[in-house]
C-alpha cells in the first residue's frame, strides 16, 4: 500500500460578532478547543460587542460527530495522523483569513489573538512562524505548540502583550504544567502575564471581559 496526497480547494467556516468595516478599532481572532463548534464558541465573546469590536472565531477544518452519528457536530484543529499536513493547512487558513479581514478594518486596529485549549498551540505556532501584526496573544487553558522554536521570534514577541489565563480548578492545565510552560516561555524570552480565575477548563465570561477591558486601558495609555 502507498499513501498519496494532493491539495484541493476546501471551504472554511468562521463566525463573527460585530460588522466588518473601517469603524472597527479592536479585532479579536479566537480559536476554539477540541470538540467544540465555532458557532457556539463565538457567544462567549458577546460582552465585547461595543460597536467598535469585531470578534472572529474560525472553525477547525476537521468536523466530526461528538456522539455516535446523531450527536452535535464539532471540530478539531488536528489529530496525530498526518499532523504535519493539518499544521500546514491551519497555517494557510489563518494567514488567508487574516489577510482577508484586516485590510477592511481601521488602519490602527488593535489585534488580539486568542486560543482556548487545543486552539492554543495552533494560534501560538502561527504567530511565531508568520509574525502577523498583533497587539496581544492570549493562551487560555492551553499550552504553547511544543514543536516551535520561539527563541527565533523573541524580538517579535517583545512587542506583543502575552497573557496566560487558567482556571484554578482546571484538570488539564495543572499548576505544575503551567509552571513548566512558563519556564519554556521565559527561556525563549517570552514574558507572560498570568491570570487565574475561579473555574475549570472553560472560558469564563467575566474574566474574559475584565481582561479585554484591561488591555483596552493599557493601549489608551500609549
Amino acid at each position: 500500500m502507498e499513501h498519496h496526497k494532493f491539495s484541493v480547494p476546501k471551504t472554511a467556516h468562521f463566525y463573527t460578532i460585530g460588522e466588518v468595516g473601517k469603524h472597527v478599532k479592536r479585532l479579536v481572532i479566537a480559536l476554539h478547543g477540541y470538540g467544540q463548534a465555532a458557532r457556539s464558541f463565538v457567544y462567549k465573546f458577546e460582552g465585547l460587542d461595543d460597536g467598535n469590536t469585531l470578534v472572529i472565531c474560525p472553525e477547525g477544518l476537521n468536523r466530526f460527530y461528538w456522539e455516535n452519528f446523531t450527536g452535535k457536530v464539532v471540530a478539531s484543529w488536528m489529530t496525530k495522523q498526518d499532523r504535519e499536513i493539518d499544521i500546514y493547512d491551519n497555517m494557510n487558513y489563518l494567514s488567508a483569513l487574516y489577510d482577508y479581514i484586516v485590510p477592511q478594518l481601521s488602519d490602527d486596529v488593535s489585534i488580539s489573538l486568542m486560543g482556548f485549549s487545543q486552539g492554543c498551540p495552533t494560534i501560538s505556532r502561527w504567530a511565531a512562524s508568520n509574525k502577523p501584526r498583533i497587539d496581544n496573544l492570549i493562551l487560555w487553558a492551553g499550552q504553547l505548540a511544543h514543536d516551535q522554536d520561539y527563541a527565533q521570534a523573541k524580538d517579535y514577541f517583545k512587542k506583543v502583550g502575552l497573557h496566560w489565563v487558567v482556571g484554578k480548578e482546571d484538570g488539564f492545565i495543572t499548576e505544575e504544567r503551567l509552571e513548566k510552560q512558563i519556564g519554556i516561555a521565559n527561556t525563549a524570552g517570552m514574558d507572560f502575564e498570568v491570570t487565574k480565575f475561579d473555574g475549570a477548563h472553560e472560558v469564563d465570561r467575566k474574566t474574559l471581559e475584565e481582561l479585554f477591558q484591561r488591555l483596552s486601558t493599557v493601549r489608551k495609555l500609549f
